[in-house]
């Protein structure tokens, strides 16, 4: 869907992706929906650009530039970050639909210390041993730490899928002999599902959909050279995806993230509803509408703030991941990334993820 709005400080047209929140008059919320605002300039001309409203590493989405009234303290800025809550012991409990009698759907994983230092080789095997042994699938977003040399061994053993990252495109070239060096000499291309080039690029501002565009076409001529022969794709999130679907144009298939948690109007149970709608949404701007569309990241906090209806918590967890595999992956089972493994303790805690930047671990 797209919106026209008329802004006297803009000197061109622009489309820029937005979430909108429709409220009735006593400010109470009605629907939260990924839209494209057209910009028109106004008469006036000239002046301060509007900008949309980039989103977080591992793809998660900054509140609405327009909030709703904090009738639930859902304003990040003004709420100090919770106590710090032990980490469960256990896993995340997700029960496999029935239509369903193999391992559960695609898991994200980064190869880092809490303190930001790389995990030792040998306890990334002992991490991807445990998770082939559950997921179907693993991603991994780079080629730093040696983590495709290290994790190619521990896959190997049971068969497990892979799906590879080069993360930016400073020295595009580099990363890709990184990776095909460590892919021919640890295992083969037949354990290697897909291979991505950026996470997020144009949603963050780290480069146009043009720049992303053609190092997809440079890295899948490179990696077709090397050998391999399946999908290369781009990742971002699902609101550059409406604003850009050219980026779905230019991958093997549509390779988006999307994180219910963000929108404040959805509460856990209706994280698996908030992925259909935006798929949805997404096909509607796409040139095949019918093209594969793989979500490449989706999950839930188990701490941090309240986001208005959408509150973290260990039970939240499971209700919206749960939610999510039963909505989006019992037909897509294939098409489904859970985010993540563990928890991410090496990244920032801040107010505009309400502090639960960390806490999106399953295990």
């Amino acid at each position: 869907r797209r919106v026209s709005v008329v802004d006297n400080s803009a000197d061109a047209e622009r489309n820029i992706p937005e979430v909108v929140v429709f409220v009735d008059e006593q400010g109470n919320p009605l629907e939260t929906t990924s839209q494209v605002l057209r910009i028109v300039p106004g008469q006036g001309g000239g002046g301060r650009k509007l900008q949309p409203q980039p989103e977080k590493e591992g793809g998660k989405m900054d509140p609405p530039s327009n909030p709703i009234p904090d009738n639930n303290n859902n304003n990040p800025s003004l709420n100090p970050p919770p106590p710090i809550l032990p980490a469960p012991n256990t896993p995340l409990p997700l029960v496999l639909p029935q239509s369903v009698n193999s391992s559960l759907p695609g898991v994200t994983y980064s190869p880092y210390n809490a303190d930001g230092t790389c995990r030792a080789a040998a306890d990334i095997y002992s991490d991807f041993q445990l998770l082939t042994s559950l997921y179907s699938l693993v991603r991994i977003y780079g080629v730093d730490c040696n983590q495709v040399a290290s994790i190619l061994p521990a896959a190997s053993s049971i068969s497990a899928r892979l799906f590879l990252g080069i993360f930016n495109l400073d020295d595009l070239d580099t990363q890709i002999v990184t990776l095909v060096s460590a892919v021919l000499t640890y295992g083969s291309w037949s354990q290697i599902d897909t291979i991505s080039v950026g996470n997020e690029l144009v949603n963050n501002g780290q480069a146009t959909a043009d720049q992303v565009i053609a190092a997809v076409s440079a890295a899948r001529t490179s990696l077709r050279n090397a050998g391999y022969t399946g999908p290369v794709v781009t990742v971002d999130t699902f609101t550059a995806v409406i604003a850009n679907p050219l980026l779905c144009d230019a991958s093997d298939y549509c390779a988006m993230n999307i994180h219910a948690f963000f929108d404040p109007n959805t509460p856990a149970p209706q994280a698996g509803n908030f992925v259909l709608r935006q798929v949805a949404n997404v096909r509607e701007v796409l040139a095949d509408p019918a093209q594969r569309v793989v979500v490449t990241e989706s999950g839930w906090p188990w701490q941090g703030n309240a986001n208005g209806l959408a509150v973290p918590g260990r039970e939240n967890q499971l209700i919206a991941v749960q939610s999510i595999v039963d909505a989006y992956g019992v037909v897509n089972w294939g098409d489904l990334v859970l985010f993540t493994a563990f928890n991410d303790y090496w990244k920032r805690a801040e107010a505009d993820t309400f502090y639960a930047e960390q806490f999106w671990g399953m295990h």
